[in-house]
């Protein structure tokens, strides 16, 4: 039997909100609050496919609502209902990605169709991602694998096991080596987004230190912060033993490293501070560097898969726009923050906070043997 969609009415007058309710009971599941507050708290409770939204409504109007709504799920679809003809806001709604708009008293054969016609596109939105997802992780995988031998070999004739080189021929496998680890870089930024997507990623809980992964994800970029000449200083404890989910939590700090490196400029300087908030049982990274910077009103959209900022002087870097994405999903998946504090030309704060149990005696013991 097929799922049936769950659609979510929202409408301070018991009138409509009934009638929607009885109009749509048949056919959908429907779930009617009355505050724009429940609105958003019936999201963390219900895969919400269709909202329909009253505009005119006390405390926080229709088009606010939505604007929340689209911000935590830019898939949902919406229909909004006026009841004094405003077009004006209609118009916002839809400016904001209201499917359509219909006015009080509304006929039911028309809403009707509209909500059909708006499920419609929701659902040719989810199979165009899903065909995405699965040609990017297909694509990534086949590319993957000769990457990594590329790399190898590369290295192999770098630490000149296989002869001496010339200092032309070291400056050339130098470049090929570092473009190939950049490359690398994307596919697996590819390959945990699509995992994610797919949900296929489980949540690990196992001892680990977290100086040492730090330290690690550093060194992983010393070619290219020695290349560029940008110093980088690491303020943390000697060791912070712990439990959690060391890849998950490492593919976060090396994402946000490297993002901080490329957009340094040559002999410029990145400040790494880790901290244990130990009352909350996490602990907290803040990555500062001196680069390009971005304004306040880009950095949530820059969250977003592919998306760069446009300007001229960024998009002499290379990359799809991937790396901010995962660290932010695997930060959500991890149960942490991401927060970004930024303004043009002045420089990126990363303050990046990550669940972490204080590690018991008997598992530092075990990590140990």
């Amino acid at each position: 039997m097929e799922e049936r969609p769950n659609i979510l009415v929202v409408d301070d007058e018991i009138g409509p909100r009934e009638s929607l309710k009885v109009i749509l009971k048949p056919y959908y599941n429907v779930y009617a609050v009355e505050k724009p507050t429940e609105a958003i708290a019936m999201l963390d409770q219900v895969p919400v496919d269709l909202v329909t939204l009253d505009l005119k409504m006390p405390g926080m109007s229709g088009t606010k609502v939505l604007e929340k709504i689209k911000q935590r799920d830019p898939d949902i679809e919406a229909i909004i209902i006026t009841g004094y003809g405003s077009m004006d806001t209609a118009v916002e709604g839809l400016r904001l990605g209201a499917f359509d708009y219909i006015s009080k008293p509304f006929d039911v054969n028309h809403i009707l169709t509209l909500i059909r016609r708006a499920l419609q596109r929701r659902q040719a939105k989810m199979e165009l991602k899903n065909v995405k997802s699965e040609f990017l992780a297909n694509i990534s995988h086949e590319l993957r694998t000769p990457l990594s031998v590329v790399i190898g070999f590369v290295s192999i004739l770098l630490d000149q096991l296989l002869g001496q080189l010339t200092d032309q021929q070291q400056k050339i496998l130098e470049r090929v080596y570092k473009n190939s680890g950049e490359l690398l870089e994307l596919v697996d930024n590819v390959l945990f987004l699509s995992s994610l997507n797919a949900g296929e990623v489980a949540l690990a809980s196992e001892p680990f230190d977290v100086r040492e992964l730090l330290d690690a994800c550093v060194n992983r970029y010393a070619a290219l912060i020695k290349d560029k000449q940008i110093a980088v200083k690491v303020d943390a404890p000697a060791q912070l033993p712990g439990i959690g989910d060391a890849a998950k939590t490492g593919r976060v700090v090396q994402n946000l490293l490297h993002n901080a490196i490329k957009f340094t400029p040559s002999g410029g300087d990145i400040i790494v501070k880790l901290q244990e908030i130990s009352a909350e049982r996490r602990v907290q990274f803040d990555i500062i560097d001196s680069g390009l910077g971005m304004p306040e009103q880009h950095i949530e959209r820059l969250y977003e898969p592919f998306q760069q900022m446009d300007s001229s002087i960024r998009r002499q870097f290379s990359g799809l726009g991937l790396g901010l994405t995962v660290a932010r999903r695997l930060t959500d998946f991890l149960g942490g923050s991401l927060q970004i504090k930024s303004g043009e030309n002045a420089g990126t704060h990363v303050i990046l906070s990550i669940p972490h149990e204080p590690q018991r005696a008997s598992a530092v013991a075990r990590h140990r043997v």
